[in-house]
């Protein structure tokens, strides 16, 4: 069915993996996509670890991967912040988000000095973190979300509280919405991967398993999409499984 599509971009937590464990048959399905000469990439909302951190779950998880192919919201957030060069910014994030950015020369400052603020998952979001991030947020010029996911899968079919629920508590204490939210649905990540390999938007293939991201995301971009999950959507192809994306991504030819 998507024979012609030149690349494919796999959503990560809950198409790819789920907490620490692969997902059945997806390693088999991304070297079928390789094996066609279909360029790859992971697209992830995951801003509290590295895209680094995220590169090598996935090579110790046995997928064949490079760095360049991983995306993360951390990272994309703090590429923008670097190209807008945005100064004096507030992580209320992971320390790897601060990592991430520092990286990228975006400098991290305490509240008192911000200007800006860039929100990210924190595992140890508290009182006081909350407390300093309404403090900039009365003040900032700009606030960037990594995203605004209600939730995301853990381990053992659990659910995790996502980024959505911090920034959701700092727009009501502070009274004021987040000016940019830079990951899924946001098409940043799927237009690097455009502007990366030189590719129009039809010839994207995006894979997920959430509607309100990773569709919404590749409808808005104008990219193909095929989504994993038992409910029926009327703009895109469902799957029940991964192992059907086999036969939708294109049979390999008997050269091969």
């Amino acid at each position: 069915m998507f024979e012609d599509t030149k690349a494919v971009a796999f959503a990560l937590d809950g198409t790819v993996y789920r907490g620490s464990q692969l997902i059945d048959g997806i390693d088999e399905v991304i070297r079928h996509c390789r094996k066609l000469g279909k360029s790859i990439f992971f697209l992830t909302n995951n801003s509290s670890e590295t895209r680094s951190q995220i590169f090598h779950k996935l090579r110790n998880m046995g997928i064949d991967c490079t760095f360049r192919e991983v995306l993360t919201s951390g990272y994309a957030a703090a590429l923008y912040a670097h190209r807008e060069r945005l100064s004096n910014i507030y992580v209320c994030g992971s320390k790897n988000l601060i990592s991430e950015c520092e990286k990228l020369s975006v400098h991290a400052v305490d509240a008192e000095e911000a200007e800006n603020m860039l929100i990210g998952l924190d595992p140890e979001f508290d009182y006081g973190k909350l407390a300093a991030a309404t403090s900039v947020a009365l003040k900032a010029n700009k606030i960037i979300a990594c995203n605004k996911e209600r939730s995301y899968p853990g381990e053992e079919d659990s659910s995790m509280p996502g980024c959505g629920g911090m920034v959701a508590a700092i727009e009501w204490c502070s009274g004021r919405m987040v000016d940019l939210m830079i990951g899924k649905p946001n098409t940043f990540m799927l237009k690097e991967v455009s502007e990366q390999l030189g590719l129009a938007p039809a010839e994207i293939l995006v894979v997920g398993d959430t509607y309100d991201t990773d569709i919404i995301m590749a409808n808005k971009f104008g990219s193909p999409s095929v989504i994993i999950s038992s409910h029926v959507y009327g703009d895109t192809v469902s799957v029940d499984s991964v192992r059907e994306l086999l036969t939708l991504i294109g049979e390999t030819s008997q050269e091969q």
